[in-house]
């Protein structure tokens, strides 16, 4: 398998991430050039077999485009074809009904989805099985980011800024106002009185209004009530993970842009996921963590790395660096470290973000939460001063800059 230098450390530019090209990173999968965080099959076979499936053009709204998706297709020439063309149409399948039962902006006939429970509120409705599963799993966590939406969508005008004197009207930390309006849509969002999404039980459920917050809405020209937000890629992923192993497509790996990783293959085939370091404006590859399959990761950071990052981060003119993690107690975004990457052999992307979410979005980086974290099969990797930690004892890092160590968490 061909090995290429890494890059050692990338300068954010001083401009708007809009004004500038993808960031100069380029990420290998088997020789495959992919601007997705990394992974790299090391051992068994090459690249010979591994093909970059996409979704095809079928006319139909999809979220493919937010996806790598690469599999090991084996066999002769015939049965190459004939497997890449099935593995084509079950992708693009998955990635068009995600993206209906997902999406919070778009309605579609015989789905029930995140907007179609935003368009009608105090009434029961029957959703698909996937998204009464993610409503379930936030409501089990305690987590009501999901009940953020209207600050969703003021961090998306935010973001979709082209200057600074424009992102000043969505910008709370420079502008008082919106810093007010934030904090109230906040409040109410933290509130089970003021909103709450009740599972009825056979995908039935009703989201409930309090007669203030309705009103509230009202007045200020609310219509998203609930929505995934930055974390729907993570359901997305595990969405179609499973329709992929449930047809015995296991020889593959799917990726998401903003830190989403299914490891879908079930072999002993080695695999390393690149970690990334942030160092006041500079980003330094710092490692990598070579693993076994399948495993589910997430890769949360407080800057951008790519092309389709203007979707969830802006950075001002002095660089200053807004991003998605929403904190629900504020609604300001906060990140408690510049990076951290959790993973989980046994559970789901969603399941390990959720886990994630208390210690990554906030001020203080607890990593004794962390260690509790890996007792219960969710690890860690993360760095502080140049030592890249982590919490499952048997983890493979390799340190790939001179600047940087590696040691095992302890107390």
């Amino acid at each position: 398998m061909p090995h290429l230098k890494p890059v050692e450390k990338i300068q954010l530019s001083e401009k708007h991430i809009k004004l500038r090209t993808a960031l100069a990173v380029i990420f290998f999968f088997i020789g495959a050039v992919a601007l997705i965080y990394g992974f790299i099959s090391l051992l068994g076979g090459g690249d010979e077999g591994w093909r970059e499936i996409t979704a095809s053009n079928s006319g139909e709204e999809h979220c493919a485009a937010e996806f790598v998706f690469r599999y090991d297709v084996e066999g002769n020439g015939a049965q190459v074809r004939n497997l890449s063309r099935e593995l084509t149409d079950v992708y693009t399948k998955a990635m068009i009904d995600a993206y209906r039962i997902f999406s919070g902006n778009s309605s579609f006939e015989e789905v029930n989805n995140i907007y179609t429970v935003n368009s009608h509120p105090g009434e029961v409705l029957s959703v698909e099985p996937a998204l009464y599963r993610a409503f379930e799993l936030l409501e089990e966590s305690g987590r009501r980011e999901m009940y953020l939406a209207p600050l969703y969508v003021q961090y998306g005008n935010l973001f979709s800024s082209e200057n600074d004197a424009q992102a000043a009207e969505f910008d709370p930390f420079v502008n008082s106002e919106a810093e007010t309006y934030y904090r109230e849509l906040s409040t109410f969002a933290a509130d089970p009185e003021a909103i709450r999404l009740e599972l009825l039980g056979d995908c039935q459920v009703r989201m409930v209004l309090s007669e203030e917050y309705a009103r509230y809405a009202r007045e200020n020209g609310i219509t998203e009530y609930i929505d995934l937000g930055w974390m729907r890629n993570a359901f997305v992923i595990d969405y179609v993970a499973r329709i992929l192993t449930e047809r015995g497509y296991t020889q593959g790996v799917l990726a998401s842009y903003d830190g989403f990783t299914r490891n879908l293959d079930r072999r002993e085939e080695i695999y390393g996921f690149n970690l990334f370091d942030r160092r006041e404006m500079t980003i330094y590859e710092a490692g990598i963590w070579q693993y076994r399959g399948p495993a589910s990761m997430v890769f949360l950071r407080d800057y951008p790395m790519n092309g389709l990052d203007v979707m969830q981060y802006y950075e001002t003119e002095n660089g200053e660096i807004r991003f998605p993690y929403v904190d629900i107690g504020s609604g300001l975004c906060k990140a408690s470290a510049h990076n951290l990457v959790g993973y989980s052999y046994r559970e789901s992307c969603a399941e390990v973000l959720i886990s994630l979410m208390p210690i990554y979005i906030g001020d203080d980086f607890d990593t004794g939460a962390l260690q509790r974290l890996a007792e219960e099969g969710i690890f860690s990797i993360y760095c502080q001063n140049q030592i890249i930690y982590h919490t499952e004892e048997s983890a493979d890092i390799d340190s790939l800059h001179e600047e940087y160590g590696v040691g095992m968490y302890k107390d």
